[in-house]
C-alpha cells in the first residue's frame, strides 16, 4: 500500500536558517552538503490536541534534513545548525 500522507515539521528558527542561512560547518567553516530524508512513522505519534489530522494506524512519512560536512566529515540534523 501506497502512503500518501506526507508531513514536515519546521520551527521557526530552522525554517529561517533552511530558507536563508549559511550552510557552512560550525567546526570547519566548510560548505555543508545538504541531504533530504524519509522516515515512516505512525500517524498517531504526530497527533496532537492543536493538530489532530493523523489517522491511528496510518504510516506518515516524515521528511527531515540532515547536512554533512566532506571537509572534516561531521554531520548535523538542521535543528542542530538552526539553534547555533
Amino acid at each position: 500500500m501506497k502512503t500518501k500522507e506526507f508531513t514536515y515539521q519546521f520551527s521557526a528558527k530552522e525554517l529561517k536558517y533552511f530558507l536563508f542561512g549559511k550552510k557552512l560547518c560550525p567546526k570547519c567553516k566548510a560548505p555543508l552538503t545538504q541531504e533530504k530524508c524519509t522516515e515512516m512513522v505512525d500517524g498517531q505519534t504526530l497527533a496532537s490536541a492543536s493538530t489532530p489530522l493523523y489517522i491511528q494506524g496510518r504510516e506518515v512519512k516524515r521528511y527531515f534534513y540532515r547536512y554533512h560536512c566532506n571537509n572534516c566529515g561531521a554531520e548535523y540534523e538542521l535543528s542542530q545548525l538552526a539553534n547555533n
